[in-house]
């Protein structure tokens, strides 16, 4: 069973017409899965696709309107486990069974929080929380080969280089887990960041 460390999003124009945009997750920097999102993200289910074994999970609202949870279904439609939006910025991940394995939260303070987001901004990492334990971090990164900037001219230049949202574990996970994370943070990158940058 493959045994991840880390799940890096790159984000590219999706090849046909169907859809808005697509994303490919590398898990240890290897090609894991892709799939396409459209504009309404929200209401309409996404199509996780693992190209190592060749099976399709969804991840499916489950209301078209003001909806808070998400189902995650295998290919045989057997519930592998939901996605829970708590407040404005918190992500819950559950098993099929509702019990709670992982949270995605932004780790600034409440103050901080309702300043920035009264602005427009949103947090640039987020932590990955089990037991009361912080297991990993979810944050902005160059991509392999980029190096970070030192100087103030290359820390300039360095805000054009190409970064993606990476998450970085503690300790690896199987490649089921990995696919709820997958979920999670496609949730928060597409309506925590987006909507904090639409306001």
């Amino acid at each position: 069973m493959m045994q991840i460390n880390s799940l890096r999003f790159v984000q590219a124009s999706a090849p046909d017409g169907n859809a808005d945009k697509q994303y490919s997750v590398l898990a240890n920097e290897e090609e894991f899965v892709r799939c396409d999102l459209s504009r309404r993200t929200i209401a309409k289910p996404i199509a996780l696709v693992n190209l190592m074994d060749k099976s399709t999970r969804t991840l499916s609202p489950e209301k078209k309107f003001l909806n808070k949870r998400w189902h995650l279904t295998e290919s045989e439609d057997r519930e592998s486990g939901m996605v829970v939006a708590d407040g404005a910025s918190a992500w819950l991940a559950c098993d099929a069974s509702a019990n709670e394995l992982f949270r995605v939260v932004d780790p600034r303070k409440w103050t901080a929080k309702t300043v920035e987001t009264a602005l427009g901004s949103w947090a640039d990492s987020y932590a990955v929380v089990s037991r009361d334990r912080c297991v990993g971090v979810v944050r902005r990164a160059l991509r392999p080969g980029e190096e970070e900037p030192g100087t103030r001219l290359q820390k300039l230049r360095g805000l054009l280089k190409p970064r993606d949202w990476k998450l970085e574990l503690d300790e690896p996970v199987s490649s089921e887990a990995a696919h709820l994370m997958i979920a999670s943070i496609l949730l928060l990158v597409e309506i925590t960041v987006r909507g904090a940058r639409a306001g």
